[in-house]
């Protein structure tokens, strides 16, 4: 059994109540705490971390009361601090006590759509100014002293600049706060799913709003949550399915669907657990009205929801009490869905970059597929090579955990399938990289149902066809690795995240001659493999990600060397803002009575937003013509 979520305000105070010298021992407890028995009561858990000690909380810990401990401290006790900062943090927003001029959409909606022009014309109020210092000084803290640093004190600093940043209705900065948080847990714990990655585009986007907030730009605000809305009458066919994992320690299974436009909607069933998803998790039923399916099932086919609910982001709201049967479904090369393969990848990748630029919790759930059509070329570092309309796409495993079947499908399908053709739906992760999700071909076997989940549905030897290699099949040989020393995992990075690295764009792969339109008798005319050179961004982004992990001490060496490459590669920009960052890391003054300045941190904190923002953009930029240009 999950920790019940906890407000944010409830676990900030439970750690600025300790005495000074149980405070430092915190960090040490709260990772006893999942060692810890947890069980289930009438209406919450009982945590004991030993037998003469309990902890009650309720089913949702909203205010103090809601988490008691029976020992002789209680409540400034490290018993009840320590399992209220090991609890994920509750991400429901309370009213705003001070209404925002306007407000940027969330990923839920309650209250009527906000134009663009009513949140250009938001005005800060002097509440949400002090609440974006706060959230901003929090944020700067985390940086300057990276993950080391960033302990639960450290965090119940970001979770009270959190509550404050609600309470004045700053929901889009809280709810990219409460992000980081969590990714700061993940990384404390060596969780396996922790990407750097990820935690070096939350705080940049934490940074980007309160930045924009102190520039009088109340379009950074956000809004609050919105319940679901009416969209009337759905026919929907059943694209795929697939286990999910969140950070939150949330898991489950999730379904995406079509409509007749090509509008893409999913419906999840996603809960705190104890594991994360396995591959079993999508034989779960759906929980949507009268449909008796599984999310496998319902992938697979089809349904008919009559005054359907659902969020502006393409999430529909399931329960018994809507409205809705089984119906039949579509397969891939069949309409309507066959349209979705239709769509060039530059149009689709252009897409994508178009949401990833939104807050994240404005983007539509599906906004980041892919549906690629092509060749499998053979395999590469991380999975396979797929040629789609002579570009050559990477396709990796969003999972490398062997409870989930998505590295040995990928392996598979690239030693024994070279040649073929295939349709794929995958995840955009960068410059000509995806996640690959699900897969279909004619010659797959019929009791696949039309298309394979990649993550729920492990392939044998079995169901590929015979395949012998040729001399006319395509040699299979991996792209050039110019990003040696990398730690960010591969296929991690977001649409401005390290545009070079694991880039098959940079080296023209021998098999892109015979091109996706040759089919699995196409010719390797003997061209000879010619190296492109990409401009060295990476270097940026790694410096970049080396703070967020490790603070400003890192800035002592690597920086000046990695500024004349950028110089030398005519990046001026890209070198100056790297030096800039260097410089405010290294320097560190003190005030007459010899304290450190505690604007050393602001001047730290901006240097890296700058840095961060570029590279950014710049990534963003050289991923859109990686998906437009041709091998």
């Amino acid at each position: 059994m999950s920790l019940p979520p906890v407000a944010p305000a409830v676990a900030a105070e439970a750690v600025a109540a300790l005495p000074a010298r149980l405070r430092k021992r915190l960090d040490e407890v709260v990772a006893q705490v999942t060692t810890w028995a947890v069980e289930v009561t009438g209406d919450g858990v009982t945590v004991r971390p030993d037998e003469q000690v309990a902890v009650t909380l309720k089913a949702t810990v909203r205010t103090a009361e809601d988490a008691v401990c029976g020992c002789l401290l209680a409540p400034r006790c490290l018993h009840r601090a320590a399992v209220l900062n090991a609890a994920p943090v509750l991400t429901e927003s309370p009213t705003p006590a001070v209404a925002p001029a306007g407000a940027a959409q969330a990923e839920q909606l309650d209250a009527p759509p906000v134009t663009t022009a009513q949140l250009d014309a938001a005005q800060v109020t002097t509440a949400q100014l002090d609440a974006a210092h706060g959230l901003w000084e929090a944020a700067a803290a985390v940086l300057a002293n990276g993950l080391p640093g960033a302990g639960a004190v450290t965090q119940a600093d970001l979770l009270r600049a959190v509550h404050q940043a609600r309470a004045t209705g700053l929901h889009g900065p809280a709810a990219a706060a409460i992000r980081l948080v969590e990714r700061l847990r993940a990384g404390r714990r060596d969780d396996p799913a922790f990407r750097l990655a990820e935690l070096t585009d939350d705080l940049r986007e934490v940074l980007v709003a309160c930045h924009r907030l102190k520039s009088g730009d109340g379009g950074a605000a956000g809004s609050a949550r919105r319940d679901y809305e009416p969209v009337g009458d759905l026919r929907l066919y059943g694209l795929f399915c697939e286990p999910v994992r969140a950070a939150t320690g949330h898991a489950g299974a999730a379904t995406y669907l079509a409509d007749a436009s090509g509008r893409l909607w999913v419906i999840s069933d996603v809960r705190p657990a104890e594991r994360p998803a396995t591959a079993s998790a999508v034989r779960a039923p759906v929980d949507l009205g009268d449909v008796r399916l599984s999310h496998h099932e319902l992938a697979r086919a089809g349904l008919r929801a009559v005054n359907a609910h659902a969020s502006a982001t393409g999430r529909l709201s399931h329960g018994r009490a809507r409205q809705a049967v089984s119906a039949s479904g579509a397969g891939w090369f069949e309409p309507p869905l066959d349209a979705l393969w239709q769509v060039p990848p530059a149009e689709q990748a252009a897409r994508w970059l178009a949401a990833a630029a939104l807050p994240a919790l404005d983007r539509p759930a599906p906004h980041d597929l892919a549906f690629l059509d092509g060749v499998i070329l053979g395999a590469g570092r991380h999975g396979l090579l797929l040629g789609v309309d002579g570009l050559t796409v990477a396709v990796s495993a969003p999972h490398g955990d062997p409870a989930l079947p998505y590295v040995s499908n990928l392996r598979l399908l690239a030693a024994h399938a070279p040649g073929r053709r295939v349709r794929l739906i995958g995840r955009f992760t960068g410059p000509r990289r995806v996640d690959g999700l699900a897969v279909a071909a004619s010659w797959l076997p019929a009791a696949s149902g039309g298309h394979v989940d990649l993550g729920a549905t492990a392939l044998t030897r079995t169901d590929l066809p015979d395949h012998h290699p040729s001399p006319t099949t395509p040699p299979r040989t991996d792209p050039p690795d110019h990003h040696q020393g990398l730690t960010t995992p591969p296929g991690t990075d977001p649409p401005g995240g390290s545009p070079n690295a694991g880039d098959p764009d940079r080296a023209e792969h021998p098999a892109a001659a015979a091109g996706p339109r040759a089919g699995s008798h196409g010719r390797h005319e003997g061209r000879t493999t010619t190296v492109r050179t990409s401009p060295p961004l990476h270097l940026l982004r790694h410096q970049i990600e080396r703070v967020a992990a490790a603070g400003r001490a890192v800035l002592l060496s690597g920086v000046d060397h990695d500024a004349r490459r950028l110089a030398e590669a005519h990046l001026a920009t890209a070198g100056t803002v790297l030096t800039a960052l260097g410089a405010a890391g290294t320097r560190r003054t003190r005030d007459v009575f010899g304290r450190l300045d505690p604007h050393d941190t602001d001047r730290l904190a901006k240097a890296w937003l700058a840095a961060a923002v570029f590279e950014h953009a710049a990534g963003q930029e050289s991923t859109r013509q990686s998906w437009a240009a041709h091998d």
